[in-house]
């Protein structure tokens, strides 16, 4: 398995409010996040980082898992307990009110690949069949419309309250918690913020992850220059996943 990450604050924000990590176990499991912090001020990149830090110590100290199960309990277990540490800051200090951030992520284990999600960043994956989609979707005031069929896609991309988000990390007590099992075999995944998807059109994206001649960080340097050349606007934060044969995970 090879993994690359990278982020960038862009050319327009004066503060990168994107963290992420490439998290193993001690028993070589992988677990990799994006969290991409809102609120005024600072407090976007303190809600990002509090949620990053706090996986990537449980997650180090874990000792595997038994089965389906028992990841998929750790998982929304741990989850909440982030939401919780995020909302208690939130909620007690005045210069930290309002803040949170979206959150996802991928576990590699060997019972299966599992995909989480809260807010509006964004897992993809390109497959060993050569297709490509996204893995997730967006926890959005457009995607609900959509869903509801009061707004249609190509709308929702130039909607005014696009960027409004309807679940996030830290921002309430309770949350939603999307969780997918991917059975297709992957060659890829990649994890962003929408500084790279809310500028940069997914069939661009596919062609960029389609592209067998480049390498993990020659894949991560297009996208973030393709981000860039939009006029960079946001934060910008890649991580990508190739598995590799003989993978147990």
């Amino acid at each position: 398995m090879k993994c690359f990450g990278a982020t960038d604050t862009g050319l327009v924000r004066a503060c990168n409010q994107d963290s992420y990590v490439i998290a193993s176990n001690e028993v070589g499991d992988v677990f990799a996040l994006v969290c991409d912090g809102i609120g005024g001020g600072n407090s976007g990149d303190v809600a990002s980082q509090t949620a990053i830090q706090y996986f990537s110590e449980v997650f180090s100290a874990n000792q595997g898992f038994k089965d389906e199960e028992e990841a998929l309990t750790w998982l929304r277990y741990q989850v909440r307990k982030a939401n919780d540490t995020v909302f208690t800051l939130s909620t007690t200090r005045k210069d930290y009110q309002g803040m949170g951030t979206t959150l996802v992520g991928v576990l590699l284990i060997p019972q299966g690949s599992y995909v989480i999600n809260i807010g509006d960043s964004r897992a993809y994956a390109s497959f060993q069949d050569g297709s490509f989609c996204c893995l997730t979707q967006d926890h959005t005031l457009v995607q609900e419309l959509v869903n509801h069929g009061e707004l249609s896609e190509e709308e929702m991309m130039n909607h005014p309250k696009r960027n409004m988000l309807t679940n996030a990390l830290g921002i309430w007590s309770n949350i939603r918690i999307d969780l997918t099992r991917i059975d297709d075999p992957v060659d890829t995944f990649l994890l962003c913020s929408d500084g790279l998807h809310g500028y940069v059109p997914d069939s661009v994206i596919a062609k960029v992850m389609l592209d067998p001649r480049q390498t993990l960080q020659g894949k991560s340097k297009q996208l973030m220059n393709l981000a860039l050349l939009q006029g960079g606007y946001d934060n910008i934060t890649i991580i990508l996943i190739q598995k590799e044969a003989g993978d147990k995970r």
